[in-house]
């Protein structure tokens, strides 16, 4: 899908592209190629499968444009080799869903999804949830009681290779959270030793905690409070990722409100992870620039070139 969403504009606005797939994740890209050679013929759309440094090389070449989709570090080598060269970045997220004590009652299960969907290896699943002091309790029991209904091997599945386990696993046992309240595991029989990570919830936790600042990429939510509503609004803007982020409330003017004043190039009221073709998507900030999906996505690819001819008597149309 993240090849999809580069690719289509690209190609629609009149441009043959080369993809680099991730190393763990070619094959998918590869079938992509052949579908369009047949369709469009060879050449418009290549897969380029490879290493770190194919992707190095493939960024130094003589391209007119660089769209990448990975992480903050990646983002900025990629920047700094494209030089003057035309690049949108999406760089990943850290989401915040500010959760008001008056937020719908499917709120728990609806986040709880999202976080879960694809073991949380979306940049704009929600990470951080943020609710207001006088609701922290409820809201960490009902996450509790949501997050464990979500059962890794059945309802969503593994990380996607052993080095994001590693980065995982490294971040949670960083956290000083005193609650860690983990979901059940049901692996299918013979795959019990993949790479499986349990939904989990940490809460009572520091607002400097390495789960909260850093994108977690996983099966994980954290649950922060504040005493007031501006106090939450801080809280959710306080991470340097600004990609995407949720308010949950009953009160359309004051959810409206705060999702206009999230730092986010995409935020949803009373749900979140919904995405669709029309909408545009993208960032701020270290979550990078540029714009994935509608017709505004076309731009991205295109350049404007200006023609100035003055006509005089001794010029002839043909």
């Amino acid at each position: 899908m993240m090849a999809a969403w580069r690719c289509a504009p690209a190609l629609a606005a009149g441009n043959t592209v080369v993809v680099k797939p991730a190393e763990t994740t070619p094959d998918t890209l590869q079938l992509l190629a052949e579908h369009a050679e047949r369709t469009l013929g060879e050449g418009v759309l290549q897969s380029l499968p490879g290493d770190r440094l194919t992707g190095r090389l493939l960024v130094e070449s003589p391209v007119d444009m660089v769209a990448f989709t990975g992480s903050g570090r990646a983002g900025l080598d990629v920047a700094a080799r494209a030089g003057t060269r035309r690049i949108s970045l999406e760089l990943g997220g850290n989401a915040p869903a500010v959760v008001l004590p008056d937020a719908p009652a499917d709120t728990y299960a609806s986040l709880a999804e999202a976080a879960t969907y694809n073991a949380g290896q979306s940049c704009a699943a929600p990470a951080r949830v943020i609710t207001l002091t006088e609701n922290y309790e409820s809201t960490v029991a009902r996450l509790t009681e949501a997050m464990g209904a979500r059962l890794a091997g059945r309802d969503f599945g593994p990380l996607n290779n052993p080095d994001q386990v590693a980065r995982y696993d490294s971040l949670v046992a960083s956290s000083s959270a005193k609650r860690q309240l983990a979901a059940d595991i049901a692996a299918p029989p013979g795959e019990e030793h993949g790479h499986w990570r349990a939904a989990l919830l940490l809460a009572d936790l520091p607002h400097d905690d390495p789960t909260v600042t850093e994108e977690v990429f996983g099966p994980l939510l954290t649950v922060q409070h504040a005493d007031t509503v501006e106090a939450a609004l801080g809280l959710a803007n306080s991470v340097p990722q600004a990609l995407a982020a949720s308010v949950w409330t009953t009160d359309l003017g004051t959810g409206l409100d705060l999702a206009t004043r999230l730092d986010a190039g995409e935020a949803w009221l009373n749900c979140h992870l919904v995405q669709t073709a029309e909408l545009p998507h993208g960032g701020r900030g270290s979550s990078g620039h540029g714009t994935d999906l509608s017709t505004l996505a076309l731009q991205e690819y295109q350049r404007p070139k200006t023609v100035t001819v003055r006509l005089s008597p001794g010029v002839r149309e043909s």
